[in-house]
């Protein structure tokens, strides 16, 4: 790990109901789930994060070339095979995720009031859909599925480390990365993500460096 002078951070906070698939179902019930720890809780798998980050950071590199300006994406994610990146960072749990769990797994463990299924109720919502045949436009015959999704409205953090000359590169990526998961283009997954800086975040500072010029 990198020994930097600051604490950084990454926050994401879901704008709109978010689907993150686990890549499997709860049983014939769900058709696609979302990730949960054992008590419940939601999560965001980190490599979900950098590999939105890196489409973040191509498409930034793409704006950034009418200014003849880029981002080194190969010394921060890495390259396979070839390199690895100096950006790290785990899982994302949720804002106050260690108080959240000592709280719950005192009530699930000692008091029975609540458990596993009574959390994921609170924290998500089902979603239905079907297929429509473009000829009689009617439902097509076991096409509905059913998603779980993430409550809009959640935050999630995760600690990163990175060399502290990435700051700047950091920070922007973060400010251009606006969706996450499935069925982006059919209204789930929009995020704010902040680059926590001192529990401060400093997108805004990026970027008036980039409209500023000074940005290199």
């Amino acid at each position: 790990m990198i020994n930097n002078n600051y604490n950084y951070q990454i926050e994401i906070r879901l704008k709109s109901d978010t689907l993150i698939g686990s890549g499997e179902g709860f049983g014939s019930i769900i058709d696609t789930d979302v990730v949960f720890d054992d008590l419940g809780l939601p999560y965001i798998p980190a490599k979900r994060v950098k590999g939105i980050m890196l489409e973040s950071a191509q498409e930034l590199n793409e704006m950034l070339n009418i200014f003849n300006k880029s981002i080194d994406i190969d010394n921060i994610f890495g390259k396979k095979g070839e390199k690895e990146g100096l950006v790290y960072f785990s899982n994302f749990y949720l804002e106050n995720y260690a108080n959240i769990r000592e709280w719950l797994e005192y009530y699930c463990k000692k008091t029975k009031i609540i458990n596993k299924q009574s959390i994921i109720v609170q924290m998500t919502s089902l979603r239905y859909s079907t297929a429509i045949d473009s000829k009689t436009n009617l439902a097509k015959e076991g096409s509905l599925r059913t998603e779980r999704i993430i409550n809009s409205g959640k935050n999630f953090v995760s600690d990163i480390d990175f060399p502290e000359k990435l700051e700047e590169n950091i920070a922007l990526i973060c400010q251009n990365t606006r969706r996450i998961g499935t069925k982006r283009t059919r209204g789930l997954g929009e995020i704010e993500v902040l680059l926590l800086k001192n529990g401060q975040s400093i997108n805004n500072i990026a970027l008036k460096k980039l409209e500023s010029e000074d940005y290199k």
